[in-house]
């Protein structure tokens, strides 16, 4: 008995990490798991051994390195014979659980998603109804008041999934109307259910439950295809990469020290505090829909970049990451001042629209 309980650890062992271990890492883990009574003692090494070798012999698990040379054999497990299973800590059984508590209570029952919520139910058995209960309590999703919900069709839902997921095409009836279409995006937007999709007509989004008749195709088309299609439909030929620096007044949106890795925007470089408020430098684009999105911000004023700056975007390679960026400063202050008229042309746009002054 013990032996096999040995043989099913190591299995185990095996299959939460995604590398191969040595017989020292695996004889330390089941030594932490208590199952080895210890890290390095030859005994246990032998008991090791011998449940590694018959494991090998029915071609569970796999050796590679340690014959001849330095390196140390490593041990992983077959995954021709283990597709698809694994094996989950506790902290990762409550961290999926409070994952899938945030998925909207409305469409929790769509065959689709059930099946998620069905295999971490196996791995909850080892979870007390109470630690069940306090995450469901703590954690579970209140509903928006302005989010929204519809009735669907679970079979038709299922056919568009295996459309998506096969880069298949659709023929479709959507209010009223039969056509052809390739589905690329399924997304949700308050609480609603979308398909973004190519048709003869071009891209745009269709309403899930406004979909009266769903039937794939056998036409296909690659997904190398869809972000080339994606890409030409929603390129912005103004929307280019560029650094400068702008300042928040002390305590803006945190009173926290800036030490903890604060981000204030996704592209932020570095923030720090300066006796005339929070000094954030960071990445910004040409094009209004940044100009847009950053009007929203309460900033005391607007910074062009400097050479210390775009030293410091070099240092940290930032090209790898914002493809266009230049390191040249004229570039960059040419661009700042592109993004400054954009943002003053929406701004007069938007007070005329509230009929500010």
């Amino acid at each position: 008995m013990e032996k096999i309980k040995l043989v099913v650890e190591v299995i185990k062992v095996l299959l939460k990490r995604n590398r191969p271990l040595t017989t020292s890492e695996l004889q330390r883990e089941l030594y932490y798991e208590g199952v080895l009574l210890s890290p390095d003692s030859r005994v246990e090494r032998r008991k090791l051994l011998r449940a590694l070798a018959s494991l090998k012999e029915f071609n569970y698990v796999t050796d590679s390195g340690g014959s001849g040379g330095r390196s140390p054999k490593r041990w992983s497990v077959n995954n021709e014979k283990f597709k698809f299973l694994s094996s989950y800590t506790r902290e990762e059984v409550v961290a999926l659980s409070v994952l899938l508590l945030f998925f909207p209570r409305h469409y929790r029952s769509l065959p689709f998603f059930r099946k998620a919520f069905d295999a971490l139910t196996r791995f909850e058995k080892e979870l007390t109804e109470e630690e069940r209960e306090l995450l469901k309590f703590t954690f579970e999703r209140v509903p928006n008041p302005n989010e929204r919900g519809v009735e669907l069709d679970y079979k038709l839902v299922e056919k568009i999934f295996s459309t998506l997921l096969e880069n298949r095409g659709a023929f479709v009836t959507y209010k009223g109307r039969s056509f052809k279409l390739f589905p690329v995006k399924f997304f949700t937007y308050n609480g609603l259910f979308y398909i973004g999709a190519f048709s003869s007509e071009g891209y745009r989004n269709y309403l899930v439950s406004r979909i009266e008749f769903w039937e794939p195709v056998a036409d296909r088309i690659t997904l190398e295809e869809k972000m080339a299609k994606v890409e030409e439909t929603f390129k912005i030929p103004d929307e280019s990469p560029f650094l400068f620096k702008t300042v928040f007044p002390h305590g803006y949106a945190t009173d926290r020290e800036l030490e903890g890795g604060i981000k204030f925007f996704p592209s932020q470089v570095r923030a720090r505090r300066t006796e005339e408020g929070i000094e954030v430098e960071l990445v910004g684009f040409t094009g209004k829909r940044f100009a847009s999105w950053f009007l929203m911000e309460k900033a005391l004023k607007l910074v062009p970049p400097d050479e210390n700056l775009l030293a410091f975007a070099k240092l940290q390679n930032l090209k790898r990451s914002y493809r266009g960026l230049s390191y040249e400063l004229s570039e960059n202050i040419r661009r700042f001042r592109a993004f400054k008229e954009k943002g003053l042309e929406l701004a007069k746009m938007r007070v005329k629209l509230f009929g500010g002054d």
